[in-house]
């Protein structure tokens, strides 16, 4: 008779070898700790593992607590990531942009997570001043090996109304117009920002060949003639920030956004509850109060920057 594989015990041996495992406690502590430990340990990975794009989206809601958490959140993974603190620390120790640390980990879980593994994908920005954020596109595309077309709209010089200081105080009392640019952060100094454009991707090795700088107003009929009938997978709106101005940049290149796709405002968290970010503009956010709900959804607010989806 073969026995391979088949124990020779008696029925009372098993019973005795059965009763004298179970009561063992060693043996119950060693069974019941096992899976916690397992548990544990998973518990704390996850906890070291960065937050997915999506994650954010689904836990978001708009409190002072939660949006401070995710603007500290986003600014120590911006730092944490090499490749965004070098660009974001040469941003600021030149002056070539505004905005916040925490914007750089944004724009890199939008890219990376959302956009750049879509067929084509196609991205725009409205008023680009020395080019901040279409360079750390590029050059996250660059990072993940992603092709990317950009189309950039800025006048790439100063503002449109600039006066000399007693002309400055005269408008101040006299115009409207003029104090509503200047309150709305419409005025900044002129100079070439073109050439300032193409020293920053320069200054990282970056190809313009797929950037398309537009020269002009995002509300003039010539800018509106380049962009044609092109569909967007993202739109950066931070052009003019008078409440008009932004107003027909949410409608008008609101409506080139592609269905599923984003549009990010900046400076619109004037009304947000949170103490440890700048808000931005009252007149940006009222025109971002505006934004038609049943096309674009709110996902999330890092510091004055809005992310928007596309519903439809």
């Amino acid at each position: 008779m073969r026995t391979e594989g088949y124990s020779l015990m008696s029925n009372d041996d098993r019973a005795r070898h059965t009763s004298s495992r179970v009561e063992d406690p060693t043996v119950d502590l060693l069974e019941l700790a096992a899976p916690l430990h397992k548990a544990a340990t998973r518990a704390e990975r996850d906890s070291d593992r960065p937050k997915s794009l999506r994650e954010y989206f689904d836990e978001y809601h708009s409190t002072a607590a939660h949006n401070d958490a995710i603007w500290e959140e986003f600014d120590r993974h911006a730092s944490e990531r090499r490749e965004l603190a070098e660009h974001r620390r040469w941003v600021e120790d030149n002056k070539w942009g505004f905005g916040d640390r925490a914007f750089h980990y944004l724009w890199f879980l939008l890219l990376s997570e959302e956009v750049l593994g879509r067929p084509n994908p196609t991205l725009l920005e409205i008023g680009v001043y020395k080019g901040q954020v279409i360079s750390l596109w590029a050059l996250i595309a660059r990072q993940l090996s992603a092709g990317v077309e950009i189309f950039a709209i800025s006048p790439f010089r100063g503002p449109r109304i600039r006066l000399r200081s007693v002309l400055h105080r005269a408008a101040m009392k006299l115009s409207r117009t003029y104090r509503d640019h200047v309150s709305s952060g419409n005025q900044y100094e002129p100079g070439d920002y073109e050439h300032a454009v193409r020293r920053i991707f320069d200054q990282f090795g970056l190809s313009m060949s797929r950037v398309h700088l537009i020269r002009g107003f995002s509300d003039e009929a010539h800018a509106k003639q380049q962009i044609g009938e092109r569909r967007f997978d993202l739109v950066y709106v931070d052009g003019g920030h008078r409440f008009e101005e932004v107003k027909h940049d949410l409608e008008y290149y609101g409506e080139r956004v592609k269905p599923g796709g984003f549009m990010v405002l900046d400076d619109a968290s004037f009304f947000q509850p949170g103490t440890r970010f700048w808000k931005g503009h009252e007149s940006v956010s009222r025109a971002a109060d505006e934004i038609n709900p049943k096309r674009f959804r709110n996902v999330l607010n890092v510091g004055h920057n809005r992310v928007y989806q596309r519903i439809d």
